[in-house]
């Protein structure tokens, strides 16, 4: 059956399991096309929609530029604990006291107890 929706004065119909997202992304894409067409005068729709095309993929290039540098600054944090793990476990293997309270871990503070 398929869902309708409307972009853009054009009514179209989408096949997909998730009929509220299609319509919550055809909305968003009307909007966008909609917001470009007012910004630039005697444009067509066709130039309009490869206008709203672009800016979607803006959009999405930023977002996965934050996605990526959000990563890699995860996965150093990881690569530190990974780190201290190792050194504690190796330190434990070598006979070395256990911390205890209020004693700083490497690269760590005391905490006060």
């Amino acid at each position: 059956m398929g869902t309708k929706a409307e972009i853009f004065g054009s009514r179209y119909t989408f096949e997909g399991e998730d009929s509220e997202r299609i319509r919550v992304l055809a909305d968003y894409v009307d909007r966008k096309m909609s917001e470009i067409a007012k910004s630039i005068k005697n444009v067509t729709t066709s130039k309009v929609a490869v206008m709203t095309a672009m800016s979607i993929a803006d959009e999405l290039f930023k977002l996965r530029d934050s996605v990526e540098q959000a990563t890699g600054a995860n996965t150093a944090r990881l690569d530190r604990l990974i780190a201290v793990s190792r050194a504690l476990v190796s330190s434990r293997e070598n006979g070395a006291e256990p911390l205890s309270q209020g004693t700083p871990a490497p690269g760590g503070s005391a905490a006060e107890t």
